[in-house]
């Protein structure tokens, strides 16, 4: 993507580029969400100890891979920012240097996972047939993580390019191919074993695998090869890798306190009784689906301001942010609007009997009234880590996530009595304390200038 020239830069054409950059970008986020609620909705049919099973060991392999992805985020926003400066023949390099960080992190990850995956399923449960499929799973899916790592890294350079709608495809294609996939391992179809929550595992593990080879025969093309010589001898120039790790250890060290704090708040529920922590689980699976929007246009935010700032134009920078902010709020609230008018529809698509739909309905009403606020935190934190701001960005949501709803859950959950919805409560002063941070850091006069 060029970079815009001054009749470029009104608000309508704004929302445009955005919009066009985002819709390949929520897709994608959607596609991979949809694809841990199939296995969640098919594994389900299996019982209650492999569901349980999948949910622990899927979060716990989160922590990990998630973490490592956040790599991604250098990824993208030193691409934008080469792209932007008419620099395309340096972008090679910042994937080289992507890719060599990920590959030596996760191939020692995905060692650590296979070596010990019952000791780590021992963290979050304690019931042996639960640890043995969480650890079978975590296993099979150690395989597939330097693949699935690779994928993320060649789809930031794409989206930092502008590209959007060639990390969607793949997406959706892994999307389709672990579906299948999973109805053929799991269930044991087409003459083939029946591996139940392994099955799941080999299917995602597969499908990440096959999506990153798309990807890479998709810019291994002569066009994209010569342009952003990717295969050029010396593309990897180790001074680069501290200043990318600078800028990729702080979205790590915020992924991982989002997933441990996920996890606090699903001990929390467990402590309330099995049924709270069941439906709290449905809860949040339908939430990080409405997430997705907010989490598409924040990246496509990113590589806007990146570019912008790359070429110099602050105040185009700073007109992305507040366009993308708006259309992550419609889509949010649309998406918040459906929790609100249709929450038991919902919530019995996952089989919940009468009693844990009613637990249930409350909790889903008030995360979808909280969207809107959620949508500003997004948005804005992806113009922020666009220019660089990425430790700023990890403290706020550490402090908020990590330090302050754990025990706001415990006491509007447990010590006031108010169950499932008091510890949702919780939630929701997350993230309005994050999007409030976000406002803050981007009103700052010199928010823009962070030099990846």
């Amino acid at each position: 993507m060029r970079a815009a020239g001054p009749g470029e830069r009104s608000p309508r054409h704004l929302a445009k580029a955005i919009t066009a950059l985002a819709a390949p970008l929520v897709l994608a986020q959607l596609a991979q969400t949809v694809m841990g609620l199939v296995d969640a909705l098919m594994v389900g049919r299996l019982g209650g100890p492999p569901l349980a099973a999948l949910s622990l060991a899927t979060l716990l392999f989160s922590a990990l891979a998630m973490s490592l992805k956040a790599v991604d985020v250098a990824c993208q926003t030193f691409t934008a920012r080469r792209v932007g400066q008419g620099r395309d023949d340096q972008v090679g390099t910042v994937l080289a240097t992507a890719l060599t960080v990920v590959v030596i992190l996760g191939g020692l990850a995905a060692l650590a996972v296979q070596r010990w995956p019952g000791q780590i399923m021992e963290i979050v449960t304690r019931d042996p047939e639960v640890d043995r499929l969480g650890a079978g799973y975590l296993h099979w899916r150690a395989v597939g993580l330097v693949p699935l790592l690779v994928f993320f890294q060649l789809k930031a350079m794409g989206d930092g390019i502008g590209w959007t709608r060639v990390g969607m495809l793949a997406g959706l294609g892994m999307n389709l191919l672990n579906v299948a996939l999973n109805w053929l391992l799991i269930f044991g179809h087409a003459g083939l074993p029946a591996l139940g929550v392994d099955g799941a595992a080999v299917a995602s593990s597969v499908s990440g695998a096959v999506a990153a080879l798309a990807l890479l025969a998709v810019y291994l093309r002569p066009g994209p090869r010569r342009r952003f010589r990717l295969l050029a001898r010396g593309n990897f120039h180790h001074e680069l890798v501290r200043p990318f790790l600078a800028m990729a250890w702080p979205p790590a060290v915020q992924t991982l306190g989002v997933v441990v704090a996920l996890t606090t708040f699903y001990v929390i529920l467990g402590r309330i009784s099995t049924g709270t922590l069941a439906v709290g689980a449905v809860v949040l699976r339908l939430a990080s689906v409405s997430y997705m929007p907010g989490l598409g246009v924040g990246a496509a935010v990113q590589t806007m301001v990146g570019q912008a700032l790359g070429a110099g134009d602050v105040r185009r920078a700073r007109r992305a942010a507040w366009t993308g902010m708006g259309l992550a709020m419609a889509l949010m609230g649309a998406c918040g609007l459906v929790f609100l008018l249709l929450p038991a529809p919902l919530l019995r698509l996952f089989g919940l009997d009468d009693a844990l739909v009613r637990l249930g309905v409350p909790a889903l009403r008030l995360v979808g009234a909280a969207q809107g606020i959620n949508a500003v935190g997004l948005a804005l934190s992806g113009g922020l880590r666009g220019a660089g701001h990425t430790r700023s960005v990890m403290a706020v949501d550490v402090v908020a996530g990590l330090g302050l709803m754990p025990p706001l859950a415990w006491l509007f959950g447990i010590a006031m009595g108010g169950d499932l919805l008091g510890a949702t409560w919780a939630l929701a002063v997350w993230f309005t304390i994050y999007a409030a941070g976000m406002l803050v850091l981007f009103l700052r006069p010199h928010w823009h200038e962070v030099r990846p």
